[in-house]
């Protein structure tokens, strides 16, 4: 999280914004949850395991759209049509 998605500060590293406030521990442990997924993806592409990767991809995506499992969710995509 760069900044706070409510007032727009500069995320500061806590789970309060130094701003207005608002309690970001939930979106943190959101994002936290969209890495490991994105994590588990990389793991399984290594193996080999395709339809693994899309899965955990999948799950990532469903917590929060970032770049990396977009393009890792492209990468399989193109994968498992060749």
């Amino acid at each position: 999280m760069d900044r706070c998605p409510n007032c727009r500060a500069r995320y500061s590293g806590e789970k309060e914004c130094q701003r207005c406030g608002m309690d970001l521990s939930a979106l943190l442990w959101i994002e936290a949850q969209a890495e490991a997924w994105e994590r588990f993806a990389i793991e399984r592409l290594t193996a080999g395991d395709l339809k693994g990767a899309k899965v955990a991809v999948a799950e990532a995506l469903a917590r929060q759209h970032r770049p990396l499992a977009l393009m890792l969710w492209r990468f399989a995509q193109q994968a498992s049509e060749r």
